[in-house]
């Protein structure tokens, strides 16, 4: 009993940053459209089984910075990406290396959660896709990334997975 009481909390908390994304989103601020997004928030992680199990609400504060942190490091490599994919585009002389990589995701507990958060921090930058999720015995689990300058995106893939990991792990309450 206490431990879907538990669940059922987090579920409830897990639906507020959604219900704000659904009011930015939608670009209505209003109190009955964040009430509309929290029970689409609600109902969307009930009928896709997420409980919140992989998150531990230990230190809200400490969470919530490590939140706002990864959004701010991600807005930064969106920004910064795009403005190199855009130069690449807008001047075709530039010389591009498209090619395939591997990453370790760096996660010792396998986690899926982990995993998936990670590949969308690196699919959401123009310029890189996660392709594929492969899992080695000696180096755990490694995510197939597909780059448009190879060059200039593989060594910095792992000191950025080491970045990323961190935060997401302090999101989740793992640190």
């Amino acid at each position: 009993m206490a431990a879907n009481l538990r669940s059922s909390t987090k579920v409830f908390f897990l639906a507020l940053p959604l219900a704000i994304g659904w009011t930015i989103y939608t670009d209505q601020p209003t109190p009955g459209n964040f009430l509309l997004g929290y029970i689409f928030s609600v109902s969307v992680l009930i009928a896709t089984g997420i409980r919140g199990e992989n998150i531990r609400l230990k230190s809200a504060p400490r969470q919530l910075y490590n939140l706002v942190a990864y959004t701010v490091y991600l807005a930064t490599e969106v920004l910064s990406a795009g403005l190199k994919v855009s130069r690449v585009i807008l001047m075709p002389s530039l010389p591009i290396n498209p090619g395939i990589s591997t990453v370790n995701t760096q996660d010792v507990t396998e986690n899926e959660l982990i995993s998936a958060v990670s590949a969308h921090g690196i699919t959401i930058t123009p310029g890189e896709l996660v392709v594929d999720f492969e899992e080695t015995q000696d180096e755990g689990v490694k995510m197939i990334v597909h780059s448009l300058n190879l060059d200039a995106s593989g060594p910095r893939l792992e000191a950025d997975q080491t970045k990323r990991l961190a935060r997401i792990r302090g999101i989740l309450g793992h640190d």
